[in-house]
């Protein structure tokens, strides 16, 4: 799960920084006709600000649902694979006692028994490597749903343009930020909104 959270925040900085681009864009295009002036484009009011991308998944009611139902998930699934590995090995434990016992009537008994004990061994791995590509996928899903949420939500809170720039901070990325700039519990606050009046 960590190295999802870490692929998450560099989808989320990925994603931030799309948006970041398209504000640009939209404002450096002008109406026909219109150009801007050296001293009117420095004359324009830039507001930047950022997010703290760890305390914003953190707090994202609608990431941490989908976190928490690939935790379920991947839970069951590592039961259900040790509960089939439990009961592989103590067949084999059962196998190797009758083998030093003689216990099989015939040799042709004991090679079928060990026919069926690799074939039990081949399907729990077969059910293991399925059950980490679905666990992948559902991952990836996950990761889009995520991106997806966060452009629109993240487009809609900044709706009314109040900021030019909004960028994230994970990790070290931005190496120094006043607090003053940081709207990350605005962020939090608005998606949780979007996201439960959507589940409404």
């Amino acid at each position: 799960m960590k190295q999802s959270k870490h692929a998450i925040s560099g989808i989320l900085a990925l994603v931030m920084t799309i948006l970041l681009f398209s504000q640009c864009k939209d404002k450096a295009t002008n109406t026909p006709g219109e150009t801007n002036t050296p001293d009117e484009a420095g004359s324009q009011d830039l507001s930047i600000v950022y997010v703290d991308v760890d305390s914003l998944l953190v707090h994202f009611n609608f990431y941490n649902g989908l976190v928490s139902a690939l935790e379920d998930k991947a839970s069951k699934q590592n039961s259900s694979i040790k509960s089939s590995a439990q009961k592989f090995e103590n067949e084999v434990l059962s196998f190797q006692q009758k083998a030093q016992n003689n216990a099989f009537l015939s040799q042709e008994r004991m090679t079928q028994e060990q026919t069926r004990l690799q074939r039990m061994q081949d399907d729990i791995q077969q059910r293991a490597a399925q059950m980490q590509q679905e666990l992948a996928l559902d991952q990836a899903v996950l990761q889009q749903q995520l991106s997806d949420s966060l452009v629109l939500g993240i487009k809609e809170f900044n709706t009314p343009k109040k900021y030019s720039l909004i960028l994230t901070k994970s990790g070290n990325s931005i190496l120094y930020a006043d607090k003053q700039f940081d709207i990350t519990n605005d962020v939090i606050e608005f998606l949780n909104k979007r996201f439960k009046s959507e589940k409404e």
